[in-house]
């Protein structure tokens, strides 16, 4: 895979076509002092190179080009609308620092860059005090990768825009950024087959946000220090593969929540510190696999709207509370394939030595039930009038008959490394990618791509208020 990645990415590297001209900006004997009077006079394919110093004005790539700075020079927008607008497919911007968008106070996603067409690259830049940082709007096959993003922190969330955004625009690839201060880091919206891989996010109000986005692949992320890791909404078939999802805290305070979500992986992931790990209401047939959940408030809280969910292989350990259930549950299974789940609390023997315990594993106390049916109880969830309570619905000899591990892994499975696929999963977004890229070529020997216009609508509406 890693070499099949490598040759295409030789290959579109062959593509630029062989006369193209190189420009320079800025400094002594350079072509031009500004940028934009560059791009005037470049050709598609063409290479800008814009030397250090601080460049005030906008841009717009109305052709295929190669932008890219050297010795970080900063781009310094005018404060209205966005720094940097791409609407011509596979131009590649790089090596910048960009400052100055507007704020949205025409209601515009005022934007660090803002792009338009098809397959383009957006690498290795740093975004600072900007409104929202990359949005990619009614385009595909594009590659945003190894940016630094930093929003306006010293607003409250609903001022803010998000980090990343991508609307109506499958088949991105959001890879190896870090999003800080933003309302949400990554934001998927009709966006299908979208890849966000080894992102960095905190201080958001959700790391990563995905809504009517099915099948996008979510790897080896850290998504931390933020009011809710990720959410995931109104989608099918999403991968949550690696991840680490940690100091989530506040109203909500969630690691992963998931509302509407249905057939999807979560695997392998470690949810540790945060108010609630996971969140499950109106989602159903997923598989929870190899999950880690550690010190958190509440380790798992499943609606009874959360149907025919299976669990396998997880581990609860040091958490408040391993589960609360809201309403009864509704058909979640947690053993798969003879595999239960790692239960901190568990205290049955093996002594067949199996590595099964021999009695099964109630996973809901007494107070958690009390919990499930009144939140606000919680504030006695440590007091001696909770544990009095355990005390005696134990002594009571009654059974619980839901909400039960009948195959406990009595010890701890050998821990994923978070984000052990993820390598895969981003070499082959990359291949596809460059593959979707070098299929259709421009005349002077650039790709090209299908530009679509259009302006984002409603953002929808989400359990957690901006």
């Amino acid at each position: 895979m890693r070499r099949t990645a490598l040759c295409l990415l030789v290959a579109a590297l062959v593509a630029v076509r062989a006369d193209a001209r190189t420009w320079t900006v800025g400094g002594a004997g350079a072509d031009f002092p500004l940028i934009t009077p560059a791009i005037a006079a470049a050709a598609p394919g063409d290479v800008i190179r814009v030397r250090a110093g601080v460049y005030r004005e906008d841009l717009v790539l109305d052709k295929s080009l190669v932008l890219t700075g050297e010795g970080q020079p900063t781009l310094m927008g005018t404060g209205l609308g966005s720094v940097v607008t791409i609407a011509a497919p596979w131009c590649e911007l790089s090596g910048f620092t960009i400052e100055g968008s507007g704020v949205g106070a025409t209601n515009e996603m005022d934007a660090a860059v803002q792009v338009r067409s098809s397959g383009n690259r957006v690498v290795d830049n740093r975004m600072r005090r900007v409104f929202y940082g990359i949005v990619v709007v009614d385009a595909r096959r594009n590659e945003i990768a190894g940016n630094d993003i930093e929003g306006l922190r010293h607003l409250p969330f609903g001022r803010r825009g998000d980090g990343i955004y991508l609307y109506r625009a499958p088949e991105n690839v959001v890879a190896r950024n870090r999003v800080s201060g933003e309302r949400d880091g990554i934001y998927f919206q009709y966006a299908p087959r979208g890849r966000a891989v080894d992102n960095v996010v905190t201080d958001s109000r959700y790391g990563l946000h995905d809504m009517f986005s099915d099948d996008v692949v979510i790897a080896g992320n850290t998504f931390s220090d933020s009011v809710v890791g990720a959410n995931v909404m109104n989608s099918r078939r999403v991968r949550v593969d690696g991840n680490t999802m940690a100091r989530n805290r506040g109203i909500p305070g969630i690691g992963l929540a998931l509302k509407d979500c249905d057939e999807s992986a979560i695997l392998k992931n470690q949810i540790s510190g945060n108010a609630r790990g996971l969140l499950v209401d109106g989602s159903s047939v997923n598989r929870f696999t190899d999950n880690t959940f550690r010190a958190n408030d509440t380790a798992a809280t499943l609606f009874s709207s959360a149907e025919r969910n299976v669990f396998s292989g997880n581990q609860f350990i040091d958490n408040w509370s391993d589960l609360v259930l809201s309403g009864r549950d509704s058909g979640t299974r947690w053993s798969a394939d003879g595999r239960g789940n790692y239960w901190g609390r568990y205290r049955g023997f093996d002594f067949d030595g199996d590595g099964i315990g021999d009695a099964p594993h109630p996973l809901v106390g007494a107070f958690e039930r009390l919990e499930g049916a009144n939140a606000a109880a919680r504030i006695f969830l440590q007091s001696p009038a909770a544990a009095g309570l355990e005390f005696a619905a134990r002594l009571s000899g009654r059974a619980a008959d839901d909400a039960i591990d009948d195959r406990p892994l009595v010890r701890q499975p050998t821990p994923a490394v978070p984000g052990s696929s993820r390598r895969i999963a981003g070499m082959a977004s990359v291949a596809a990618l460059l593959i979707c890229g070098c299929t259709l070529r421009h005349p002077r020997g650039r790709a090209q791509g299908h530009i679509a216009g259009g302006h984002p609508g409603s953002r929808g509406i989400d359990p957690c208020s901006r």
